[in-house]
C-alpha cells in the first residue's frame, strides 16, 4: 500500500479518519499507533519486525541516555548512533530486503538521540507515545525526516482545528496532483529516454532529462505535500521539505530548498560537528566534501549516488572561491542558468542504472546529433504529457502572490473570491487525481525505495 494507491485513498485513510475522530483524546495517540502499524503491515508486512526492533531499543536508549552523566552519556549516544547506522547500512547495502522507510526512521531515531545527549531534549518517557512518533504513517515511507522534539507534543493529545482540517486537505489534494497529474505524466518520457542504451541523440536526451527533472520534483515534493497535509488532518505539523528549489540561484541557496529536512539534519549532526563553516577554508571544503559524498551514500550503495553526492559537494566548495564571488556578481540569469545546469547534469548520475549508463547519457547530451527524434517524439510525447511540462514549469515558481493579488482586484469581496476560487481548485485537482488514480497509468513514488 503507498499513500497514492486507490486502497489507501478510499479506504485506509477515510477509516482511520473516522476512527481517530470519533475516539476521545486520550486514545487517539494509541489510534495512529495502531493505524501507523497497520498501515506498515500492509506496505512490508516483513519490515514490521524490525522497525518494531528500532522502536523498542531507541527508546531504551534514550531513557539510558537521559538517565546517564558524563563519559557513560557519550557512550550510549555512540552507541545508538552505530546500532542505527549499522542497521541502515545492513539493510540498504549489505541485503536487498530493505524495510520501509529504513533510511528515514534511523535518520529520525540518531537526531532523537543525539538530542537528548546534547540535552536539547528530554527523553520520552511515554513508550505508546515515542513509537507513534517514530512510526508515524503519513512519513514513514518516505519523510520528511521529523525530528521528535516538536512532534512529540503534538502526538500526546492530538486536538485538530478545523484550520488543520482545512489546510490538511488542501495540501493532500495538491501532493496528489503533482504525484498522478504531473509526475505520473513525465515518467513515460523520461524512462523511454533512459531506458535508450544504443541511439539516444541529443534532443531526445534532453527532453528526457528536463522531463526527469521535472518528475523527481513533483513525484518527491508531491509524497511530501501528501505527508504533511495527511499529518495536519491528524493534528500534526510535519516538517516542510521543499520552497521552490528550481529557482534557486547557487548550488548552496538549492539545497537550503531541496529536501530541507535531510539538508538540515546533515547540517546539524554532521557538518557542524565536524567544524562547519568555522573552520579554516580547505577543512570546510573538506567537510561540504565529506557531507555530500554521505549524503550521496545515503540514497543509494551504487558508485552514482556516490559520485552524484561529491558533484554537488565540489559545487558548493567552488562557491566558497573566487569563482563563487564572481557567480554572485553575475545576473540573475547567468546564475539561475548555472543552477539549472549544475543539478540537472547531477540528476543523470542520479537517475541512470550505473555508470556506464550515466556516462552514455552525457555523451548524448552534447552528442549534437537528433537522428531519432522524430521517432521518440511520435512515440511518448502527447499533449497531455506536453501539458504536464508546461504545468511543471509554471507551478515550479511561487505563484502564491499572483493568486492574492488576484484576490486583492475584488475589493471587499476578497476573502469570499480567495475561499470559493481554493474550494473549486481542491474539487478540480481531487476529481481529476482520482481519474488518474483509477487509470493506474503512474509510476511508484521515486523516494519511497530509499
Amino acid at each position: 500500500m503507498i499513500p497514492d494507491s486507490p486502497l489507501f485513498l478510499y479506504g485506509f485513510l477515510p477509516a482511520v479518519l473516522a476512527l481517530f475522530y470519533l475516539s476521545p483524546v486520550g486514545l487517539r495517540c494509541g489510534v495512529l499507533l495502531a493505524a501507523s502499524a497497520v498501515y506498515f503491515f500492509l506496505a512490508d508486512a516483513a519490515g514490521l519486525p524490525i522497525l518494531a526492533g528500532a522502536i523498542l531499543g531507541n527508546y531504551l536508549l534514550g531513557r539510558l541516555i537521559d538517565a546517564s552523566q558524563g563519559p557513560p552519556r557519550r557512550r550510549f549516544v555512540a552507541l545508538g548512533v552505530a546500532a542505527n547506522v549499522a542497521l541502515l547500512a545492513f539493510y540498504k547495502y549489505v541485503t536487498d530486503a530493505s524495510p520501509l522507510g529504513v533510511s528515514f526512521f534511523t535518520f529520525s531515531a540518531i537526531a532523537y538521540l543525539m538530542d537528548v545527549g546534547r540535552g536539547q531534549l528530554a527523553a520520552e518517557t511515554n513508550g505508546l507515545r515515542f513509537a507513534t512518533a517514530m512510526a508515524f504513517f503519513p512519513k514513514i515511507t518516505a519523510g520528511p525526516i521529523a525530528r521528535f522534539g516538536p512532534l512529540l507534543p503534538e502526538l500526546a493529545a492530538p486536538r485538530p482545528t478545523l484550520d488543520d482540517f482545512r489546510e490538511g486537505g488542501w495540501r493532500l489534494a495538491v501532493g496528489l496532483a503533482k504525484k498522478t497529474l504531473i509526475a505520473g505524466s513525465l515518467a513515460p518520457i523520461a524512462d523511454d529516454a533512459f531506458s535508450r542504451s544504443a541511439g539516444l541523440d541529443m534532443a531526445t536526451a534532453w527532453l528526457g532529462l528536463v522531463c526527469y527533472t521535472a518528475q523527481i520534483y513533483y513525484d518527491f515534493s508531491g509524497y511530501t505535500d501528501m505527508a504533511v497535509g495527511i499529518g495536519r488532518l491528524f493534528g500534526a505539523r510535519l516538517p516542510e521539505n521543499f520552497d521552490h528549489p528550481y529557482i534557486a540561484q547557487s548550488v548552496r541557496e538549492f539545497w537550503r530548498r531541496w529536501h530541507i529536512s535531510l539538508s538540515t539534519w546533515f547540517r546539524d549532526y554532521l557538518y557542524i560537528p565536524l567544524g562547519g563553516g568555522r573552520a579554516a577554508p580547505w577543512r570546510v571544503q573538506c567537510n561540504l566534501l565529506i557531507v555530500f559524498a554521505l549524503c550521496g551514500v545515503w540514497h543509494g550503495a551504487t558508485a552514482n549516488f556516490l559520485v552524484w553526492g561529491l558533484w554537488h559537494g565540489v559545487f558548493l566548495s567552488l562557491e566558497r572561491t573566487r569563482l563563487g564571488r564572481a557567480l554572485d556578481r553575475a545576473p540573475a540569469v547567468v546564475r539561475h542558468g548555472y543552477l539549472l545546469t549544475a543539478v540537472m547534469l547531477g540528476w543523470v548520475l542520479f537517475r541512470a542504472s550505473d555508470f556506464a549508463v550515466s556516462a552514455a547519457y552525457c555523451k548524448a547530451l552534447f552528442s549534437f546529433t537528433a537522428e531519432g527524434f522524430d521517432y521518440a517524439w511520435l512515440a511518448v510525447v502527447t499533449r497531455q504529457r506536453l501539458a504536464a511540462l508546461a504545468a511543471a514549469v509554471v507551478f515550479a515558481m511561487p505563484l502564491g502572490g499572483v493568486w492574492q493579488a488576484v484576490c486583492r482586484r475584488f475589493g471587499s469581496f476578497e476573502a469570499i473570491v480567495a475561499a470559493w476560487g481554493r474550494l473549486a481548485a481542491l474539487a478540480v485537482l481531487l476529481g481529476a487525481s482520482a481519474m488518474a488514480v483509477a487509470a493506474g497509468g503512474y509510476s511508484p513514488f521515486i523516494y519511497a525505495r530509499f
